[in-house]
């Protein structure tokens, strides 16, 4: 063989396709250890033919043979590794950097098994006594999560530095100890060692990590006193804690006093600023970096990335893509997802599916669920669920993010045949115990129309936080179970679990749907006096709809005038609803003349108007409010329901007939409508109204999409089957009637969820108590 070839001969070393120079001294790679099988024949063949060989590459290569064909987690290869003969042939090959060398790769990739190998061979050589192979072995074992052997062998090293106890510290900050690592910094005062600029960037470093000010600012005060603040690394890792206790003034004192300012000083400055969210800041600080021809790296393109994606500069952030691209770190994980956030954020998810393909296998698993998130974000589930088939095909390890968006799309869709098989995937993977995943579950379940299965993953998860337990009141709420909702947030504060504004908003909403206005009233009342939780819009708009649709109109207005802010349409919309409800005519018009002035295009306002004033034989002004819904070119949002049949989503419209099975649907519909005995059911007169102003006439009324829909769910379910209905727009009187009558005919559970609530009709009663 040339030596030529010998100069371009490429070999893959964990996987990274590194070239091997050879001159007059032969370079061995600490990372030899993990050549493929296929490569390890020519490996040894060109070790036979080099001239000179270091003692790494001979020990390196018999330790590979050993291993081939297993690995290092498998007791028998284990055994192969530490044989007499394997070892003392290794042993006459090695010298302590060579140890060193394997000891730092074991600690990086955080190979345990083959760590411990090399700390056998340092024992049989006796080289371990090596004060540098010793640190070595500390760092090693620390970094492998095993602190205890760690210190064990720190406790036994006859000579001690800065750098042996630099790895104790750092050991016990990877692991989270940080009580520890400053136990241990207060220790080395006692062993006469001086800490060293290294180990005040580890504790900042670790202050920061945990949010421990007071200990950061001691040890910032340790080290202006040392004069380490000339160290632009030590100042960095100030910066840095600064930035991520969101103390923002005192990190860009840090940065102004900066003599040198290098990338990381100014990446650290740029993502303390986006974390306080002053994203047109640190783009400034950004531009200004450029000006100063310092180049961006991966993090810092990744943070302005996230910064233009959070104020949506769509333009702003395709220049910043084209950078990437224009620098050749396109296909780097951090700043490819970056990318594929932005495009997300700025409504674009064909840009982001785009470079989730580009990247290749390169894309980590938070690059797909960047993708799944903005797809989600965007409203397109059906893609959302498509991106997550081709993540679980290209065998793409999922986590607790991927679970939680996907499970989002499923709510949205809602599908819950999909949500079943996501939450078989959060069993098999062994997140059903993760907080996060657990109340996407219950949220799923429960948007799905499942409440029973909603509860049961409620009860599963054995230490329920503040997010968990929002997700079951939440449920609760809506379904309609306002005693359950109320000793759930009991039991919540029982565990002295604080409640969030979420908490309230959903018992004021639980107890606005069975008409407890005064317990409604004890829950807003105790959010500010108990809690210190100031009131939002949808807090009040919950009042408004509790005394509304109790009947106490003339409290809920009181309520409305007495607000801190003008009151928006969120807030007159639902006092409209209990004025409709109850038929008072002067009052709704007050609420209709105040949502028009913020909302003038809201069709539905015109609807209900013209509906009360039909009922109240004012057919003059019902073809009016209709005039005017013509002239301005309004329609009123059609009815739709849907539901899942055989993992299909099958839509309905009123007086649809575009379904295949129309003819069966209607066939089914009419017979159930004949049998539904006339002396207990009369229509509502709301569905009975005049055709020349618009209204809907029997024959429509009959047709609406939620009876189409529950028709096809009974030709097409099996019986005892649950039927679950979906609807964009409340469920009017008429059908809320013929539903319960249904239920008991055909003795079938039906859950419909519309605009507001679910109804669960259960052998001719509804949960709602015909409350809504």
């Amino acid at each position: 063989m040339s030596s030529s070839t010998f100069c371009s001969m490429p070999f893959t070393v964990n996987g990274n396709l590194k070239l091997v120079q050879w001159g007059n001294v032969i370079y061995s790679s600490n990372k030899l250890a993990a050549y493929q099988p296929l490569k390890l024949a020519a490996a040894r063949k060109l070790l036979d033919e080099i001239a000179k060989r270091t003692r790494g590459s001979v020990a390196d290569l018999q330790i590979t043979e050993c291993a081939d064909g297993g690995n290092f987690g498998n007791s028998n290869a284990i055994d192969d590794l530490f044989g007499e003969s394997v070892m003392d042939c290794v042993c006459n090959h090695m010298d302590e950097q060579y140890i060193i060398d394997q000891l730092r790769y074991c600690s990086s990739e955080g190979i345990l098994e083959l760590g411990e190998l090399y700390h056998a061979l340092t024992i049989k050589t006796g080289i371990w006594f090596n004060k540098f192979v010793a640190t070595a072995l500390v760092n090693m074992y620390a970094k492998c999560g095993q602190i205890d052997n760690g210190k064990m062998i720190f406790d036994r090293m006859s000579c001690i530095d800065v750098a042996s106890c630099n790895s104790m510290i750092c050991g016990y900050v990877s692991n989270g100890m940080l009580s520890e690592a400053f136990a241990f910094f207060i220790e080395m005062c006692y062993l006469d060692i001086v800490p060293n600029h290294y180990t005040y960037s580890i504790l900042l470093s670790a202050c920061g990590a945990s949010t421990a000010v007071k200990e950061g600012k001691q040890l910032h005060a340790q080290i202006v006193k040392l004069k380490f603040m000339a160290l632009t690394a030590v100042v960095n890792s100030a910066l840095t804690m600064y930035s991520k206790f969101g103390m923002i003034e005192e990190a860009e004192n840090l940065f102004q006093g900066l003599a040198e300012r290098n990338i990381i000083s100014w990446t650290a400055f740029i993502s303390g600023l986006y974390h306080q969210k002053a994203f047109n800041k640190a783009l400034a600080q950004f531009c200004l970096m450029r000006k100063n021809n310092l180049e961006p790296n991966e993090y810092t393109f990744s943070v302005a990335l996230s910064c233009a994606a959070s104020v949506q500069y769509h333009d702003y952030g395709r220049a910043l893509h084209a950078q990437v691209i224009k620098h050749g770190i396109i296909s780097m994980v951090f700043v490819g997802t970056a990318i594929i956030d932005m495009y997300s954020k700025c409504a674009e998810p064909s840009g982001a599916r785009k470079q989730l393909e580009e990247m290749g296998g390169m894309a980590s698993c938070a690059s797909w669920n960047a993708v799944i998130i903005g797809l989600v974000r965007n409203d397109e589930v059906a893609a959302a669920l498509e991106v997550f088939h081709k993540m679980l095909n290209n065998d793409i390890a999922c986590d607790e993010y991927t679970f939680s968006a996907t499970l989002k799309a499923c709510s949205l869709l809602p599908s819950l045949a999909i949500c079943r098989q996501v939450h078989s995937r959060v069993v098999k993977g062994k997140f059903g115990t993760n907080l996060h995943v657990a109340s996407s579950l219950i949220e799923t379940y429960a948007q799905c129309g499942n409440s029973e299965d909603a509860e049961k993953a409620f009860y599963l998860t054995s230490t329920p936080d503040v997010v968990t337990f929002n997700a079951m009141i939440g449920a609760y709420s809506q379904y309609g179970y306002p005693t359950k909702a109320k000793f759930l947030f009991e039991k919540m504060v029982e565990k002295r679990i604080l409640p969030t504004s979420f908490t309230f908003l959903a018992v004021i909403s639980a107890c606005s749907h069975c008409g407890s206005v005064q317990q409604g009233r004890e829950f807003f009342e105790s959010m500010t006096r108990n809690y210190g939780i100031l009131p939002e819009e949808k807090h009040y708009s919950c009042m408004v709809d509790l005394l509304s649709r109790s009947g106490q109109l003339e409290n809920a207005l009181e309520f409305i005038n007495k607000l801190p802010n003008e009151p928006s349409a969120a807030i007159w919309r639902p006092f409209l609803a209990g004025c409709r409800y109850h038929g008072t005519l002067e009052m709704a018009e007050l609420a209709a003349s105040k949502i028009l002035e913020h909302e003038p295009g809201d069709a539905s306002v015109y609807v209900t108007l013209s509906n009360m004033y039909v009922e109240a034989g004012k057919l003059s002004d019902a073809l009016k409010q209709r005039a005017l819904m013509k002239s301005k070119s309004m329609q009123k949002e059609p009815g739709c329901s849907w539901l899942e049949v055989n993992a299909k989503i099958h839509r309905f419209f009123s007086g649809d007939r575009r379904h295949i099975d129309t003819p069966k649907v209607y066939y089914k519909l009419e017979n159930l409508m004949q049998k539904i005995q006339t002396d207990y059911y009369n229509l509502a007169k709301t569905s009975l109204l005049n055709p020349e102003v618009g209204q809907v006439t029997e024959e429509k009324c009959l047709f609406h999409s939620e009876r189409l829909a529950v028709c096809f769910g009974l030709l097409n379910l099996p019986k005892g089957t649950t039927i679950r209905v979906f609807k964009n727009i409340r469920i009017c009187l008429d059908c809320h009637t013929t539903m319960k009558h249904i239920s008991k005919i055909t003795n079938r559970d039906i859950i419909i969820r519309d605009n507001y609530r679910f109804h669960h009709f259960k052998q001719g009663c509804c949960s709602c108590g015909d409350f809504w």
